[in-house]
């Protein structure tokens, strides 16, 4: 059978001691799988153990994340803890303090700093802080590889995070992410809000190129791509200032193999045809589907002119999200893709103000955005979909969230 396309995250609880040792070997393994260098590898090892270790020693009930990177080959590593400095400033930039990786009067995030391509820390009030660094292979646009390198993300901004329920190796939830050109605007059903025309479509050829396969800790072999690599095939990157987005996560029914293989089939789909309009991008993955337990599956396009278009058959939550809230809550059409899946339609959301754009599966607890509390909206990409898993994970359910922001700029 053939690797999966979406990588599987690896959860570290850091409860005591030996955490530490697991977030380590977890972390070096897939770095070393996904391509860095042996010395990087062990750079993402020290830091994950660190992380780890800190969180442990300190009863912060955290945990580090470990999976390859949505923004291209490479690494993310990620740690939460629960009960971290709340000025949502300072008190994050110095935790935890006397970590050993910063060595004699040095934090743990000064090193992480020197250690990884790119550095993500946030504090938010009464949650505690949350840091994603990141690690990227040779060759990869965006970012040269290296210790300290900051310079501007090209593309979107991506977050992602894919776990199986407790007990589980496979994960029956799955997400995939493209950019490509923008095109003209095309009449294909999409619906406005009330008073509004309908929006354009994307109608473009998908990008070429196509990123490694990844899942269940091991990489594939495959070229670089922008956007997702690793966890997902990508076209290739547009310029961020023309392209078009189009993100997905598909909910196999149940768990286990079956709705893992469900879920494979609807991201090979997707990236079959990223740029067809989102409704007949839907009737692909329906197509695809047929004969197997079927699936929940949401799509969102976010478009050159900052418009953003929604279709979603069954219980795949979309927002977009800003500083100051949820912004809006899309709804989904009721049905089962592969099986008795209406005929699909699309809305648009005339202007996102920039906002990010958030689709999670059911595994994510929808009471969250009720009352989502400070901070937590306005979290970087790299960050939402752990935050919000780590915080609002059901019970007994496979979950996957996919988070995808407009460009950013790193110091």
């Amino acid at each position: 059978m053939e690797r999966p396309l979406t990588a599987v995250t690896v959860l570290v609880p850091a409860h005591d001691r030996d955490a530490a040792g697991t977030a380590a070997r977890a972390a070096r393994r897939a770095a070393s799988e996904l391509g860095l260098a042996a010395p990087r590898a062990e750079r993402t090892a020290e830091c994950a153990g660190e992380l780890a270790r800190a969180l442990a020693a300190r009863a912060e009930r955290g945990a580090v994340y470990v999976q390859p990177s949505p923004l291209g080959r490479g690494l993310d590593v990620a740690a939460i803890g629960s009960a971290l400095p709340e000025d949502g400033g300072a008190g994050a930039e110095r935790w935890p303090d006397g970590a050993r990786a910063g060595g004699p009067g040095g934090t743990l995030l000064e090193a992480l700093r020197e250690l990884a391509d790119d550095l993500v820390v946030r504090g938010t009030p009464g949650r505690g802080t949350a840091v994603c660094a990141r690690w990227r292979a040779s060759g990869v646009p965006g970012r040269p590889p290296g210790p300290g390198a900051r310079e501007a993300v090209a593309g979107p901004d991506v977050g992602a995070l894919r776990l199986p329920v407790d007990g589980e190796s496979s994960c029956g939830d799955a997400w995939a992410v493209a950019a490509v050109p923008a095109a003209g605007p095309a009449d294909d059903g999409i619906a406005g809000p009330p008073g509004a025309g309908a929006g354009p479509s994307l109608a473009a050829p998908p990008g070429a190129g196509a990123g490694p396969a990844c899942g269940d800790g091991r990489a594939a072999g495959g070229g670089p791509a922008a956007g997702n690599a690793p966890a997902g095939r990508s076209g290739a990157r547009p310029d961020a200032a023309t392209a078009a987005v189009t993100a997905m996560v598909v909910d196999g029914l149940g768990h286990g193999p079956a709705a893992a293989h469900a879920a494979d089939l609807a991201v090979r789909a997707f990236h079959d045809s990223p740029a067809l309009p989102l409704p007949r991008l839907m009737t692909a993955v329906h197509q695809a589907l047929r004969g197997t337990r079927g699936a929940a599956v949401g799509l969102l396009r976010r478009s050159a002119d900052g418009s953003v278009e929604h279709c979603s058959v069954g219980n795949v939550r979309a927002y977009v999200l800003g500083r100051d809230g949820v912004r809006h809550r899309f709804g989904a059409q009721p049905g089962v893709v592969g099986w008795n899946m209406p005929p699909p339609a699309a809305q648009r959301l005339p202007d996102a103000l920039d906002g990010t754009l958030l689709l999670h599966s059911d595994g994510v607890d929808g009471r969250w955005a009720h009352s989502p509390g400070p901070g937590l909206t306005g979290l970087p990409a790299p960050l939402l979909p752990v935050v919000l898993a780590h915080a609002h994970r059901a019970a007994r359910d496979d979950v996957t969230a996919l988070a995808v922001a407009p460009a950013r700029r790193t110091p």
